[in-house]
């Protein structure tokens, strides 16, 4: 294999990477927002408070009144279903094992392709010596 090829294998390596990393960055984004989530849940249900500031977005908020604690939450296809603090928790709990399964994974996928990548370097050296 010419000296080109090795090059141009690393640096497909490098740009696969690269993508997984992000993915990576992703992940660990949505499980910051999830364990947040949970830890103001459960401060919810703590709470004995009848109001509480709400987040309207872009970090507006408005004094809302806490009628009840029950919840409202997206099952997907935009259903809602009622459920209690403690099955929202156990949810989102479920989900942030998904998230840091999956982060695993592509972590692990990394190091196969360093891997890979110190083997085509490996064999380039090889060529070079002969």
């Amino acid at each position: 294999m010419a000296k080109e090829e090795y090059l141009l294998k690393l640096a497909l390596l490098e740009q696969e990477i690269t993508k997984i990393e992000e993915q990576i960055q992703v992940m660990e984004q949505q499980i910051l927002e999830m364990q947040s989530l949970k830890f103001g849940l459960e401060e919810l249900k703590k709470s004995k408070e009848k109001q509480i500031l709400t987040n309207l977005g872009k970090n507006i908020f408005i004094k809302t009144e806490i009628q009840d604690k029950e919840l409202l939450v997206d099952v997907g296809n935009k259903t809602f279903v009622k459920k209690s603090i403690e099955e929202t928790v156990k949810l989102i709990e479920e989900q942030l094992n998904k998230l840091t399964e999956g982060k695993n994974k592509l972590m692990k996928k990394i190091q196969e392709i360093q891997g890979r990548a110190e083997q085509i370097i490996g064999e380039a050296e090889d060529l070079k010596k002969k």
